[in-house]
């Protein structure tokens, strides 16, 4: 798999037949990142309504009042290597970075800025909620209006994880009636997405499930796979395997 989700192998019937199913979890983390920022930023200042405005030839200025990054609490759903990137660069912006990971280290978060805290805590204190999570049966609409409810009024959440950890239709009647004051979705349940009410939404952002689409990332994942190819046919070695140990075939 040439990128970071399997989604679309059925794992339990390789593994079955001793297929080994590798992917490239490093090749697309820079781009996913820079995408996750570019649409909290997009967020904050209402860039893609303002734009959609102004080309219809108005000036409604007073109309988009955005909101800084500086100082604001972003509270992170997972923090593997998208995500830690993610925190680092929104360090950089002066955020206040709480993660909550059940399989991250204190310490390594510690390393980067940021620190570990309990879910109820990331939605009683975030101003932005940013998702870096696979999508398992314990992460699958981990923000539906239960938790979304309990999140900060006005909060703002992006998603370039996996479609599938937001409930649509709770995430829609939330920010029709203002207790979420903004999404960006670059990953839906449905891709292309069918749902319709997503289209009519007026704060929220969608994007074609854009976070690994630059031409550094493709070419990262592409050379990344077809080393790992030929590691494991010419040499029996096994790297970012899904469902066989990292190690050589004789060790195994």
């Amino acid at each position: 798999r040439a990128g970071i989700g399997v989604d679309n192998i059925d794992i339990s019937a390789a593994t079955d037949k001793g297929i080994v199913v590798m992917n490239t979890p490093y090749g697309n983390s820079i781009t996913t990142a820079e995408h996750t920022i570019s649409l909290m930023m997009s967020l904050a200042r209402n860039i893609s309504q303002a734009d959609q405005s102004t080309k219809l030839g108005k000036w409604e200025k007073s109309k988009f009042m955005g909101t800084e990054l500086f100082g604001k609490v972003l509270g992170m759903i997972g923090c593997g290597n998208i995500g830690s990137l993610v925190a680092e660069r929104s360090i950089g912006l002066k955020m206040k970075v709480i993660v909550y990971d059940p399989f991250v280290s204190e310490e390594h978060l510690h390393k980067i800025g940021a620190k570990k805290v309990e879910l109820k805590e990331i939605f009683k204190l975030a101003d932005f909620i940013t998702l870096h999570t696979p999508l398992t049966n314990e992460t699958k609409g981990i923000l539906n209006q239960k938790t979304m409810l309990e999140c900060k009024k006005g909060v703002r959440i992006i998603n370039c994880a996996r479609g599938g950890l937001i409930v649509e239709e709770d995430l829609l009647e939330l920010l029709e009636n203002s207790h979420i004051a903004g999404a960006a979705l670059d990953v839906f349940n449905e891709e292309p997405p069918k749902n319709s009410n997503l289209f009519k939404s007026r704060n929220l952002i969608l994007t074609p499930h854009l976070g690994a689409s630059t031409k550094e990332a493709q070419e990262n994942v592409a050379i990344q796979i077809a080393q790992q190819i030929s590691d494991f046919l010419l040499n029996d070695v096994i790297v970012s395997s899904i469902n066989v140990s990292p190690i050589s075939i004789e060790e195994a």
